[in-house]
């Protein structure tokens, strides 16, 4: 096999760039003490999880179960992102509530959540309820929303805009544009 002058000059050329790239790499990665990378990295913590299970026990007595097909944490924020989300409130004195929605979000310090896309509730005696974004105050242990809302069972719908549910008294409150059709 034989190689012209070109080739060899070319080949010569592309190895010493190569070299002198990796020296310069090797050298310029030194600067950085493992303690600062560590510390760069320990800045910037993410945890990603698909086919999340997440159960929690309040001081009420409520227990939330959150399922997802995944789950992002974001630490210096303390906000955790699902995506597909399904949570099942049971209630202290027994009864269920099961919300879905396509995205959600909650805070682990204020424990604040907010689901949106296609947000369905059905509670376990067939009530179901319909909107676009639903919010929940951990203080206040209310579920609320300024969206249009659709609320139906066997016995009639309501519509309106803007909902407030307090889990702590159990009572649902439409605040403004409310249609009712009894069957």
């Amino acid at each position: 096999m034989k190689f012209k002058k070109s080739n060899v000059v070319i080949i010569i050329v592309i190895v010493a760039i190569v070299t002198a790239a990796a020296v310069i790499l090797f050298f310029e990665s030194g600067r950085f003490s493992k303690k600062q990378m560590l510390n760069i990295v320990a800045d910037k913590v993410d945890l990603q999880v698909k086919n999340v299970h997440y159960t929690d026990v309040g001081a009420s007595g409520m227990k939330w179960e959150i399922n997802a097909d995944s789950a992002k944490y974001v630490k210096n924020e303390n906000l955790v992102f699902f995506d597909r989300i399904r949570v099942k409130l049971v209630m202290s004195d027994g009864r269920t509530l099961v919300m879905t929605g396509d995205k959600g979000k909650s805070n682990t310090e204020t424990k604040d959540m907010e689901v949106s896309g296609n947000v369905e509730i059905i509670s376990d005696k067939g009530d179901r309820l319909t909107t676009d974004i639903l919010r929940y105050s951990g203080a206040e242990q209310r579920i609320y929303t300024d969206s249009a809302v659709k609320m139906e069972n066997s016995r009639m719908q309501v519509k309106g805009v803007g909902m407030s549910f307090s889990l702590e008294h159990k009572d649902v409150a439409l605040l403004s544009k409310v249609k009712a059709n009894i069957r």
